[in-house]
């Protein structure tokens, strides 16, 4: 009877394993990859060193964005399929192994046939493995100080800097029925002058506009060593009106946009050569929008690593004054702290409030980030412990408030100053223009006094305590 048995499930098994590779392999081809996956990994339990099963539910891994286990079995299907090599490339890639993907995607191009297209693909993204293997060598050591997700399509309006550093606004626009960016709106504090994205030929570049009387000039490309074949956008320019910051998609980026910089040259009148910032700012994903507050020593940029669709996460952090590498032989903390999953945090640093970063603030609360020392920043008036320094930070807050009121206005006799018609009016209006941006100078000083005062006093009473 045992002798039966055995001959009955030694009969029934192997035609067991072939309906469920046929049925497996139905699944695969309908692009039912998790349900392909789970039979697959049955059948690989049985028989682990099949190659076939092995690179089919590496396949499905991959396609799931299961990223590990589709290397592990990609690594076990051996040397049958030639496509595993690319796919290696590409997941070595996304998870940092940056040589290991080197090695693959030198593997793959020398299966390829003379001329076949998929070489310049796969040459491209030979590159941007090496650019990404050498940036790896210098990740910056950054503080970061607060992190939150938010919609994609309002996500300036979280960064919450002052308005010395000017303005930024956000708006869409259609590079096609399936594509969209974001045109980015960078005005300068004085109002004079604009650094924008727009696309002319089907994708952004960065334009630059000058105040003039009564208008304003015709944009012209910030420069040809910043504006490429690729997409360039999200620009901000620092205080100093010649350090900017963009994001590019080009040959030089690792993955979608990066963040890079460059200087205006006065001595030939041009932008230098982009430097890409590195990692952890940069990555696979797209990463942009790069914000810096060089007096309250604060920054601020996005990314949507790691995020769904429509969401980004956007990282407030404290800049190195000169650029600070991280140092350890240990490559997969070093990785790590590439992919910003682990990080300095800001050692005794108190920051205030953002316990909840999602939180709508009140019409009537106020809303300023001040640096005090290398150890607080305040956010709140209740966070003051001197009373003569919280009378002068509340007069300063007051002239700040005076002060978007003084420019909101300058703004509305600007607009209708190019409306006027009679001269008469128009002359008057333009007199009291020019009284008024005067007026909006000195007032600033007198902001940046007082709230220079208020910081001394606080720190003067912080050290006596």
């Amino acid at each position: 009877m045992k002798r039966r048995i055995l001959y009955i499930l030694l009969f029934f098994s192997p035609v067991l394993m072939a309906q469920s590779a046929s049925e497996a392999e139905a699944l695969f081809n309908n692009k039912q990859y998790l349900k392909a996956k789970n039979v697959y990994e049955s059948l690989l339990k049985k028989r682990p060193n099949d190659a076939l099963n092995n690179y089919r539910y590496a396949r499905c891994s991959y396609e799931l964005k299961d990223y590990e286990p589709a290397i592990k079995h990609f690594e076990l299907a051996g040397n049958k399929y030639p496509l595993k090599d690319l796919y290696l490339g590409e997941l070595y890639f996304v998870t940092y192994r940056f040589e290991e993907s080197i090695a693959a995607y030198q593997i793959y191009m020398s299966t390829l046939a003379p001329g076949d297209k998929k070489y310049a693909e796969t040459e491209a993204k030979l590159k941007k493995a090496e650019t990404a293997a050498k940036l790896l060598n210098r990740v910056e050591d950054i503080a970061i100080l607060d992190s939150v997700v938010v919609n994609k399509n309002e996500f300036l309006r979280y960064y919450k800097f002052s308005s010395e550093l000017g303005t930024l606004a956000q708006k869409p626009v259609k590079l096609s029925t399936r594509q969209s960016q974001d045109k980015v709106i960078y005005t300068t504090q004085r109002g004079d002058r604009l650094c924008f994205s727009d696309s002319l030929r089907g994708n952004m570049d960065i334009f630059s506009s000058f105040k003039l009387l009564d208008t304003w000039s015709a944009p012209v490309s910030v420069s040809n060593a910043v504006n490429t074949a690729a997409n360039e956008n999200y620009p901000f320019l620092l205080l100093d009106g010649v350090t900017l910051y963009f994001a590019s998609d080009g040959e030089n980026s690792i993955g979608g946009y990066d963040i890079f910089i460059t200087k205006y040259a006065s001595t030939t009148q041009d932008f230098l050569v982009p430097e890409n910032i590195g990692m952890p700012f940069n990555s696979p994903a797209n990463d942009y929008m790069m914000v810096m507050d060089e007096q309250q020593r604060i920054g601020w940029f996005a990314t949507d690593r790691n995020q769904p669709a429509g969401k980004v996460m956007i990282y407030k952090f404290i800049p190195n004054e000169t650029k600070i590498l991280f140092r350890t032989g240990d490559k997969d903390l070093l990785r790590r702290v590439a992919q910003l999953k682990v990080n300095r945090k800001a050692e005794n640093v108190n920051i205030y409030p953002v316990e909840n970063h999602q939180r709508e603030e009140t019409a009537n609360e106020a809303k300023f980030s001040v640096v005090i020392n290398d150890s607080t920043i305040y956010t709140r008036f209740e966070q003051v412990q001197s009373k003569q320094a919280l009378s002068k930070f509340k007069e300063w807050f007051k002239m700040k408030e005076e002060l978007q009121n003084l420019k909101n206005k300058l703004e509305q006799m600007r607009e209708h100053y190019y409306i006027v018609q009679k001269t008469e009016e128009k002359n008057m209006l333009m007199k009291k223009i020019l009284s008024s941006e005067q007026e909006s100078i000195d007032l600033e000083k007198l902001a940046q006094q007082k709230l220079l005062e208020a910081c001394n006093l606080e720190i003067k009473f912080i050290d006596n305590k």
